[in-house]
C-alpha cells in the first residue's frame, strides 16, 4: 500500500503544476420580488385572487420574452395546482378549501436562473357558516339560498338546483348536523327526495341517500326512505350540538331510525324505533315531529298518529323500541289522547325553563272533535317526562285553528301565528289573555315563522318570511319585547334581506 502512494504522488503533484487557467467572472441579472402580502385569504368559487407583484431587477431588459412565470400552490414539498403563467396572477378560486404555500416562480431564461417569493394561501368555503334557507325558486322547485356570513353578508343562490341533482319538489329543509366532524352532514330535505350534500362543494349524486346508511330486517323499502326531520339540532352560534353521540332521523313515511355512533360504527342505523315495545312487530305512523330537551337529546318523544299517543324513546343505547307513557287521574293532560278525542296539530322544541326544565320545554298544540284547541307544555326528558301545563285556547285567538304557521317564544308566554298575510300573538298566560295583531308587517304572504334557539337563543328573536311575486322572497327579524303587559315586535337592526326564494324554512349552520 506505501508503495502505490509513492507511485500516485508525483502524478497529482503534477496535474496541479498543469492547472494555469485565467477565470473571468460576470455578474448575472438578480430578481428582487415585492408587492406580494405576506398571505391572502378567499373563498372557492367566489373569489378571484389578483397579485401584481413588482419585480426589480439589477440589469435593464426590456425583453419581456427573456422571462417565463408561474404561480404554484403548494402542501409541503407537493404542487397541488397551477394558478397561473403570466406575471400578474388573476385566479377565479376553484382550490378545495384548505392552507396552502402559494408561490411565484420568475425564470430568467438567459441566465437559466429561477427566482421565487413565497406567501400563504388561506382558501375558505361561503358555504362555512350563514343562515340556510330552503323553499321555492320563480319556477315552483325546491331551492337551496344562503345568506353567507364567513365576511360580509352574502346571499348565495341556487345551491340545490346546481348541486347535480335531478330537479326537486317540496322543499322540507336544510339542516347541517353539527357534532362531530367524523359523523358530520348536511341534509336537504325534500317531498321528492332527500340527500346529503357534500359540506365543502355543495354537490351531490342520486347515491348520497338515507338507504345507504340503513341495514334493516324488517320488510321496509330502505329505497324510499326519506328524512324529514333531524335530531338533535345546532343550539349555538358555534354549532354545538348538545348530544355529540346520538341522531335520530324521522322519514316522510314516518319511520324513526336512531344510532349511537360508537356502538354502529358511525353514521349508520338499524331497525326504526317506531314501535311499542310491548308490540314490536308493528310498526308505527309517527307525526312529523322529534320533541327533546334541546340542551340535552338523551331521549324523545314522538307521536303515534295511528293510536293519537305521545310514545317515550328514553335511551339512544340500550332500546330497540319505544314504550307508553302512563296517565294518572287528575293529570293536567293525557299522553295517551283516546279518552279525549283530541289529535296533534302542531309540535315544537324551545328553550323554557319553566318548572325547572333546565334543557328546555316543548309545547304541542291539539285539537278535539269538535275544534277546540289545546297547548301542553311538557318536558321530554328521561324515563319519565314531566308535565309541565296546560291551556285550553281562548276564542279570542283569531282564526287560531286556521293557522298557516305557530311558532312558540321561549322566554314569554306567547305563541305566534299566521294566516295568509297576518300575524298574531296570542298570550296565553291564565287569565290574562291577549290576542294581539301586527300590521305593520305588511300584506305579503307569510311563509315561515320561527323562533332562533340556534344563533342566539337567549335573545329568541322571531324570523319572519314573507313573498310577493314582484319583490320575491324578503326574511325579517324582530325582538320580541319584554314588557310582560304588551306584546311588541321592534325590527333587529340589520335583519332585513330580500330578493330571496319563497322561504320555507331556515337553520344555522357555523362549520365545514
Amino acid at each position: 500500500m506505501k508503495r502505490i502512494l509513492l507511485i500516485l504522488l508525483p502524478i497529482l503533484v503534477a496535474s496541479c503544476a498543469k492547472d494555469k487557467g485565467n477565470y473571468t467572472y460576470h455578474d448575472i441579472n438578480e430578481l428582487a420580488i415585492s408587492g406580494v402580502n405576506t398571505g391572502y385569504s378567499v373563498l372557492t368559487n367566489i373569489d378571484t385572487l389578483h397579485i401584481d407583484p413588482v419585480i426589480d431587477m439589477t440589469q435593464t431588459s426590456n425583453d419581456a420574452s427573456r422571462f417565463d412565470y408561474i404561480w404554484i400552490a403548494k402542501k409541503g414539498s407537493t404542487i397541488i395546482d397551477t394558478l397561473g403563467t403570466d406575471k400578474v396572477l388573476s385566479y377565479p378560486v376553484t382550490l378545495a378549501p384548505d392552507n396552502y404555500t402559494l408561490q411565484l416562480r420568475v425564470l430568467d431564461k438567459e441566465t437559466t436562473v429561477v427566482w421565487s417569493k413565497n406567501t400563504t394561501l388561506a382558501v375558505g368555503t361561503p358555504y362555512s357558516r350563514g343562515i340556510m334557507l330552503s323553499g321555492e325558486n320563480t319556477e315552483g322547485h325546491a331551492e337551496v339560498e344562503m345568506l353567507s356570513m364567513v365576511a360580509d353578508t352574502m346571499l348565495i343562490k341556487n345551491i340545490l338546483s346546481e348541486s347535480g341533482l335531478s330537479t326537486l319538489q317540496n322543499a322540507i329543509n336544510v339542516v347541517h348536523t353539527g357534532g362531530n366532524a367524523s359523523y358530520m352532514k348536511l341534509w336537504v330535505f325534500t317531498g321528492s327526495g332527500s340527500y346529503y350534500l357534500d359540506r365543502l362543494t355543495m354537490k351531490a349524486t342520486e347515491a348520497n341517500r338515507l338507504s345507504h346508511l340503513v341495514y334493516t330486517t324488517d320488510p321496509i323499502n330502505t329505497e324510499q326512505l326519506d328524512p324529514a326531520v333531524l335530531a338533535p339540532q345546532i343550539i349555538d352560534k358555534s354549532g354545538n350540538v348538545s348530544s355529540t353521540n346520538v341522531r335520530a332521523m324521522l322519514c316522510q313515511d314516518g319511520h324513526i331510525f336512531t344510532t349511537y355512533f360508537l356502538l354502529n360504527g358511525g353514521d349508520f342505523y338499524a331497525n326504526p324505533v317506531n314501535r311499542d315495545k310491548d308490540h314490536p312487530e308493528t310498526l308505527l305512523k309517527a307525526a312529523p315531529y322529534l320533541l327533546y330537551p334541546l340542551g340535552n337529546m338523551s331521549s324523545m318523544l314522538w307521536y303515534d298518529s295511528q293510536n293519537q299517543r305521545f310514545m317515550n324513546y328514553s335511551s339512544f343505547i340500550l332500546n330497540t323500541a319505544s314504550q307508553t307513557l302512563a296517565d294518572a287521574p287528575g293529570d293536567i293532560f293525557p299522553w295517551n289522547q283516546a279518552a279525549s278525542g283530541r289529535s296533534l296539530v302542531y309540535a315544537e322544541n324551545t328553550r323554557n325553563t319553566d318548572g325547572g326544565s333546565t334543557n328546555g320545554n316543548s309545547f304541542a298544540i291539539l285539537k278535539d272533535q269538535s275544534n277546540q284547541h289545546f297547548i301542553y307544555k311538557f318536558y321530554a326528558n328521561g324515563s319519565t317526562p314531566a308535565k309541565r301545563d296546560f291551556y285550553a285556547i281562548k276564542p279570542i285567538a283569531t282564526d287560531f285553528d286556521k293557522a298557516d304557521f305557530y311558532a312558540f317564544s321561549s322566554n314569554r308566554t306567547v305563541v305566534f301565528y299566521s294566516v295568509g298575510a297576518k300575524l298574531y300573538a296570542y298570550d296565553y298566560n291564565p287569565g290574562n289573555e291577549k290576542i294581539y295583531s301586527f300590521p305593520q308587517i305588511g300584506t305579503d304572504e307569510i311563509t315561515m315563522l320561527k323562533f332562533d334557539t340556534q344563533i342566539d337563543y337567549q335573545t329568541n328573536s322571531l324570523y319572519i318570511a314573507t313573498y310577493n311575486v314582484t319583490n320575491k322572497g324578503t326574511l325579517r327579524r324582530f325582538m320580541v319585547g319584554s314588557n310582560p303587559n304588551v306584546v311588541q315586535l321592534n325590527p333587529a337592526e340589520n335583519g332585513e334581506w330580500d330578493g330571496l326564494i319563497k322561504v320555507t324554512n331556515m337553520s344555522w349552520r357555523a362549520v365545514n
